[in-house]
């Protein structure tokens, strides 16, 4: 008798629990294959050389192993990813094509200029731009990156509203759908119109400073350019890199290694041993952002990823790869929390895409 009270018991318990479960919202729950609409995927590099990816920042599957030479860049294009170490490289379909790895395009030549150097631009079929190389400063390839024989697919033309010696060292795509390319030996930026697919200097106005290593991000359709070496800080413009204006905030001569306008609505710099700062929305300001990350971290890059659900919430992460782990935020880079340390518990991230 005391067995069937338990017996009964049970059964209630078991039944309320499948009760709440039951009335439970589906997208309290994170889901990607019956909650989440539109999964982000987030592919990883570290010092190592491994790439990683996941959908939801807490597990992490390797797509290419350590080669001990880490990557500076990721882009995808179709189905296929590619990354800069020594060489630029290519893997087709995702890994399940025949094609696994195969390198080209100048040896080592990429490794100095930041994550910028290459693009994807959607509104161009996916078509893909890489700087440092080329008869006016870079190639395009309209073949998802694939090298083809002898890298045909890799074209090179001399525009003629580019002058001969350029070359493009970073790439940024605004919210409008233009590219605009930046010569960091001459400050001189281009733009590119993608519904003819021709380039034209926007320069004339305010030219950048000299000196220092400039790279380009923006936010929407204002354009930004970060000094690596921290001599002159951030800069904006507003008309396409036509004439320039300056952000303060920023210690001189702290080296920047990324930068990130997370969904339009701030601006994170990456720092060389002194973390994150953040541009408070509608200010020219930038301040100290970085609670929860470790003292004197160095932050190589930064990259913004959400989930949208079919409630139509969706969800906005931004994180950052350090040389002490990842780190994500879901306050547009006001709070950090660790999110994955690598396999070995000694995570130094150099790139996120």
């Amino acid at each position: 008798m005391d067995n069937l009270k338990v017996i009964y018991k049970v059964g209630i318990v078991a039944a309320l629990a499948l009760n709440i479960s039951g009335c439970r919202p589906a997208y309290d729950e994170i889901d990607n294959d019956t909650v989440i609409s539109k999964p982000y995927v987030l592919y990883v590099g570290d010092s190592s050389g491994t790439i990683y990816k996941t959908n939801d920042g807490l597990s992490y599957q390797i797509v290419s192993g350590a080669d001990n030479y880490p990557a500076s860049a990721i882009v995808t294009s179709g189905k296929n990813l590619l990354f800069i170490k020594k060489n630029l490289h290519i893997i087709e379909d995702l890994g399940s094509g025949n094609n696994s790895n195969p390198s080209f395009l100048n040896p080592g030549f990429f490794t100095q200029y930041k994550e910028s150097i290459i693009i994807t631009v959607p509104k161009l079929n996916n078509r893909i731009y890489i700087g440092g190389t080329g008869i006016r400063g870079y190639r395009y390839n309209d073949s998802n990156g694939r090298p083809g024989i002898n890298f045909v697919n890799w074209r090179d033309q001399a525009d003629p509203l580019i002058p001969s010696g350029t070359v493009f060292t970073s790439f940024a795509m605004l919210d409008n759908g233009d590219v605009i390319a930046l010569d960091a030996n001459t400050r001189t930026t281009y733009r590119l119109n993608y519904t003819n697919s021709t380039w034209a200097p926007t320069s004339g106005g305010t030219l950048l400073p000299t000196g220092g290593q400039f790279f380009l991000s923006h936010m929407g359709d204002v354009l930004l350019a970060a000094d690596a070496t921290g001599t002159n800080g951030v800069y904006f413009s507003s008309n396409g890199g036509n004439s320039w204006q300056q952000y303060s905030g920023l210690p001189t001569g702290l080296k920047i290694e990324s930068m990130c306008a997370p969904f339009g609505q701030t601006v994170l710099i990456g720092t060389h041993g002194k973390g994150i700062y953040r541009l408070p929305l509608g200010s020219t300001q930038f301040v100290p952002a970085s609670l929860g990350l470790p003292a004197n971290a160095i932050i190589p890059s930064i990259t913004d990823k959400y989930d949208f659900y079919k409630n139509n919430e969706s969800k906005q992460y931004v994180y950052a790869a350090t040389n002490h782990g990842l780190y994500r935020s879901q306050d547009l880079g006001e709070n950090w929390v660790k999110v994955y340390d690598g396999p070995n518990g000694k995570g130094n991230y150099t790139v996120l895409y």
